[in-house]
């Protein structure tokens, strides 16, 4: 639950589809109060909130597509957050990221034979409420023509780049994707997402008590203005939360404790 741009809205009975690019993206919340409860063995009090985009670059003519998450693990026994980044290779459903051709501050792993990049900020935050955070992502080029991932949080009013990961493929572009025409060749969706779930691993996470505001912006133009439309679940993230209610008013979302429902909230 929380704010999900498919590049698709609904118009009566028609759905109609749109796309666009950015080169940075940027979620932020504001907590008012957090309890919640998880099925993470190792984490039975956290919860997890993502930005996670999708990232196409054109390499020798061809598409291709990484997921970039930019994700706060929020611990609400302790008070306190971590910031860790992922990478995914969404080119095909049975893609691999290439351990050679990534280079940044963490390393490779294997999650369910599946290999992606991770790295987690050093420091762990200790914090009181309200809890403000933003993640924002941005992407450019090296003088070789390499994409250029940046990950920064800010928070307490310092903005924070923990991590930059270079994707060692010559390219001809590279920018972040919305676009509700069709789906990615992996099968998923093309779409900008500030979603709440399960601290990781495919968990799933449920509130006991919550009340947060969401909002997802990116570039456009210069200025950073609000995604034009949302949905409340994010799709592609296996991470999951119940028992989350979600509503919108002036591109924002508001979240708490109550049921959920796929809809449109702008």
């Amino acid at each position: 639950m929380g704010v999900t741009d498919y590049g698709a809205y609904q118009s009566g009975s028609t759905v109609v589809a749109y796309s666009y690019s950015s080169d940075e993206f940027m979620g932020n919340f504001t907590i008012y109060n957090a309890n919640f409860n998880s099925n993470s063995s190792t984490d039975p009090h956290s919860y997890s909130i993502q930005l996670n985009v999708v990232l196409n670059y054109t390499s020798g003519g061809s598409s291709r597509y990484l997921w970039v998450q930019d994700v706060a693990v929020i611990n609400t026994a302790t008070d306190q957050l971590n910031i860790v980044d992922n990478i995914w290779n969404l080119t095909t459903s049975s893609a691999n990221l290439n351990r050679r051709l990534v280079s940044g501050n963490g390393k490779v792993y294997t999650y369910q034979g599946y290999t992606y990049y991770a790295y987690e900020y050093p420091s762990t935050i200790t914090y009181s409420y309200p809890l403000s955070v933003s993640l924002f992502v941005t992407v450019g080029t090296s003088s070789r023509g390499y994409p250029v991932i940046n990950f920064y949080f800010v928070y307490g009013g310092s903005v924070i780049k923990y991590d930059s990961v270079t994707v060692k493929v010559p390219s001809t572009s590279a920018t972040y994707t919305v676009e509700g025409y069709s789906l990615l060749p992996s099968g998923l969706y093309a779409d900008a997402e500030l979603v709440t779930g399960g601290p990781g691993g495919g968990s799933s996470a449920m509130p006991v008590s919550y009340n947060a505001t969401y909002t997802l912006q990116y570039v456009s133009g210069g200025k950073l203005v609000s995604v034009p439309h949302a949905f409340d679940y994010g799709a592609n993230t296996a991470e999951n939360v119940y028992g989350t209610s979600d509503s919108g008013s002036n591109y924002a979302a508001t979240l708490g404790v109550g049921q959920e429902y796929f809809h449109e909230l702008w």
